[in-house]
């Protein structure tokens, strides 16, 4: 028998550093996500796909954002999927930083028409504001 992984490697590093970072044992996992421990061994070591069903709770055990763990969840399992359900209900699933960054770009813009300009993809978002007052 080979040691094939079945849970792709991003929500899987995501997961596991959580747990890791906030020293929760396998144990306290299976017990919060009313999983069995061999359960949660195994899609630790990704031998065994995470069951959708159980993303939001172990988000919750992990101290992570819901909605992003979501997203990369269905991202990893269901490519295109999530695209799908947000054009059908004319939204896009939103982590809490990117719910604050959105309310922050309107308080800016409250009185100016706010421009984003992105000055480095990979680190840096700038909110200007150019034009005149509404």
């Amino acid at each position: 028998m080979t040691s094939e992984k079945t849970c792709n490697s991003s929500l899987l590093e995501t997961l596991n550093r959580a747990f890791t970072d906030a020293g929760i044992s396998d144990d306290e996992i299976a017990r919060k996500a009313d999983l069995s421990s061999s359960a949660v061994r195994l899609i630790r070591e990704g031998k065994r796909k995470l069951p959708i069903n159980a993303v939001s709770k172990l988000a919750v055990i992990a101290r992570l954002d819901v909605a992003y763990l979501m997203r990369v969840a269905l991202e990893e399992y269901l490519p295109g999927l999530l695209e799908q359900i947000e054009e059908l209900i004319g939204g896009t699933l939103l982590s809490n930083a990117e719910k604050k960054l959105i309310e922050s770009f309107r308080f800016i813009g409250r009185d100016y028409d706010a421009m984003p300009v992105i000055i480095d993809r990979e680190s840096i978002l700038a909110i200007v504001t150019t034009g005149d007052a509404k």
